[in-house]
């Protein structure tokens, strides 16, 4: 293969060449920090807002913690309340509870006739009187 003479037009053209690729170079040189620029300002509001939440968690975390807390307080109570329905007689506010009108001894069933037994047109049920609605309470 023989040498190819070096011409003037040749040089022209790969002048104009190496000026296009230096002017592209040149802008994405100057792209490529204003990413970064902008990658920085997006990573500085990013470590911001981290510290924020951060903070609103651990502000949380203390609340959750305490709540906690106080329901394993209530469920060792409630706990320790049903431990003491097993042993009869330990605990005199969790016993049964009669009604005033039930504490009455009441009268044993004689020949078929029903315990309670109410007289010929006695009214079982007590008068109260008329209650007024919910809406005449309102107005």
């Amino acid at each position: 293969m023989a040498a190819v003479p070096f011409s003037a037009e040749s040089s022209l053209r790969l002048a104009d060449q190496l000026q296009v690729l230096s002017q592209v170079v040149e802008s994405l040189t100057y792209r490529l920090l204003e990413l970064e620029e902008r990658l920085a300002g997006h990573e500085r509001r990013i470590a911001e807002r981290l510290e924020e939440v951060a903070g609103q968690e651990s502000a949380h975390g203390e609340l959750m913690d305490q709540r906690l807390e106080d329901t394993e307080e209530r469920l060792s109570r409630i706990e320790a309340a049903l431990q003491g329905l097993d042993r009869p007689g330990s605990s005199r506010h969790l016993q049964a509870v009669q009604p005033p009108v039930l504490q009455q001894e009441l009268p044993g069933p004689r020949h078929g006739v029903p315990a309670f037994e109410h007289p010929e047109g006695a009214d079982p049920f007590i008068d109260e009187g008329e209650q007024p609605f919910m809406d005449e309470l309102i107005a």
